[in-house]
């Protein structure tokens, strides 16, 4: 059997180090508008979403339907959702939970949990000098000031 012959690349495979870049990063990523997409078509929202009014939405709706389909609500009226004002910052948030309430933080490239304080956070937060991109994994606070 003749040697085995390796065929040239047309092309050559760039690699990088940098394989956590966020979409900004990317050059050249794809934008489009959601409603271009739900609107068009070709992406019938029929097949991919259901769109509701948010007095839909209750237990009974769940026991007869289930969630296999993901919920689309075009306005939050109906849903009885209580959504924080336009200028509600980090400091507010810090108000309602308190400075020393311990978070779930997530290093984004290392993937490594660790934890914070909600001051701790808040001073990592305003930092315009970030050395490393940080994300909290959970942070409930309905039940507060």
């Amino acid at each position: 059997q003749p040697p085995r012959q390796l065929r040239e690349r047309k092309q050559k495979k760039l690699y990088s180090e940098d394989w956590a870049l966020g979409d900004e990063d990317i050059e050249g990523r794809r934008t489009f508008n959601l409603q271009d997409k739900l609107d068009d078509p070709a992406f019938s929202s029929s097949n991919i979403v259901k769109e509701m009014h948010g007095n839909e939405l209750n237990v009974a709706y769940f026991q007869r339907h289930g969630f296999n389909t993901p919920l689309l609500f075009k306005e939050k009226t109906g849903l009885g959702l209580r959504v924080p004002t336009s200028n509600f910052t980090i400091n507010d948030v810090r108000m309602c939970v308190g400075s020393r309430r311990v978070l779930d933080v997530m290093d984004v490239n290392t993937q490594k949990n660790s934890e914070m304080t909600m001051k701790e956070w808040q001073k990592y937060y305003e930092d315009t000098e970030k050395d490393k991109l940080l994300n909290v994994t959970s942070l409930e606070f309905s039940h507060t000031k």
